[in-house]
């Protein structure tokens, strides 16, 4: 595989990098998908992002999901794909945040 050179052999770039190429081998090629170009609309929220601007983001991209005329594959191809390889973020025109590996957190309520 590819490293960049300003990459982190062990760190998080890489694994993002492979995240992200992992999730677009087999992706169809969606003609007139209003996405395309606007992919920071989509991104999962950012560890230093505030939520209120995800959040406006996000909505930002549910609305152009809801009139693509791409949806309908999108969904088809979204759907297929097994939980592990589902791109974090808004995808089909659905918010797809998936789970940390490992133990749940503690609730603080109850701990």
């Amino acid at each position: 595989m590819f490293t960049p050179p300003n990459a982190r052999v062990a760190g998080r770039h890489v694994n993002e990098l492979s995240a992200v190429l992992a999730a677009l081998v087999g992706a169809p090629a969606l003609p007139g998908a209003r996405c395309r170009g606007r992919s920071a609309l989509f991104d999962e929220r950012g560890p230093t992002e505030h939520p209120d601007i995800a959040a406006q983001r996000h909505a930002q991209a549910l609305i152009l999901c809801g009139h693509c005329p791409a949806l309908e594959d999108c969904r088809t191809w979204f759907d297929a794909l097994p939980p592990s390889k589902k791109p974090a973020g808004i995808t089909a025109g659905r918010v797809h945040c998936p789970r940390s590996p490992g133990r749940p957190r503690k609730d603080p309520r109850t701990a």
